[in-house]
């Protein structure tokens, strides 16, 4: 894998849905026959701006965890596990924990902006357990302030998530004007998507949308000049088991 991957908005994979409304653009898209898209274990990641209700119907999924992020508006879920809708307002996360199979419909109603994400497990272990579903609402999310920044942490053990794909970290940083210094671990990659403003990062300069892809680094340098909202993932470098993309 490159140590830098940099994709622009308009660079990323853009598809319309429902005769326009939902527009999506995917910093990793499905992966190709060769799979080629898909890293570590991050299968999928598309980001979605919905101009008008609509709903996915009913669809199945195995396997993989699921995670949505709704930064804007609101959705309601159905499915078989559950088998009630159940609404999520903005800075709430659902997870699915797909396991041996379930179904599910998504209606997300008209103004809402949404990650959702797609994590490979370990299948040889997931699918053989049942199906799970969770919400988790905003006021769950544990967020320090300090020095010009705020952290939103949603996975354990600084955040409330329970989940079984191994090695990764979740936040959402906002950062105020300035420059911050940050180590990182050598053996994670680290995924950057930029949800408002400007900011450089390793002399990168990313704009709203950005997607950045940073691979076997010693040390993160941010440069704001007014003010930045930037979602982060850490991912590991070297996978343990066989992906789905080498599984299947």
């Amino acid at each position: 894998m490159r140590k830098i991957i940099h994709l622009k908005k308009e660079q990323q994979q853009l598809m319309p849905l429902f005769n326009g409304a939902f527009v999506e653009n995917k910093p990793i898209p499905f992966p190709d026959r060769n799979g080629t898209q898909a890293y570590s274990n991050l299968f999928y990641w598309a980001h979605l701006v919905a101009s008008e209700t609509a709903e996915f119907p009913l669809h199945p999924h195995e396997g993989f965890e699921i995670m949505t992020f709704v930064f804007r508006g609101s959705l309601e879920h159905y499915d078989t596990a559950t088998k009630v809708w159940t609404p999520l307002q903005a800075g709430g996360v659902q997870v699915i924990q797909a396991g041996s199979g379930v179904q599910h419909a998504e209606r997300i109603i008209k103004g809402t902006e949404l990650f959702q994400i797609w994590f490979d497990p370990d299948f040889s272990k997931t699918l053989k357990k049942e199906a799970t579903y969770q919400d988790y609402q905003a006021v769950e999310f544990r967020r320090e302030a300090y020095d010009g920044v705020q952290r939103t942490s949603y996975l354990k053990e600084k955040g409330p998530i329970c989940f079984e794909t191994e090695g990764i970290e979740i936040e959402k940083i906002d950062f105020d004007a300035g420059i911050y210094v940050e180590p990182t671990d050598s053996g994670s990659i680290y995924s950057y998507y930029l949800l408002n403003g400007e900011i450089t990062i390793n002399g990168e300069l990313l704009t709203k949308d950005s997607f950045l892809v940073l691979n076997e680094i010693e040390s993160t340098t941010f440069s704001v000049d007014n003010k930045a909202e930037l979602f982060v993932i850490k991912s590991p470098s070297k996978i343990k088991y066989k992906r789905f993309i080498e599984r299947y």
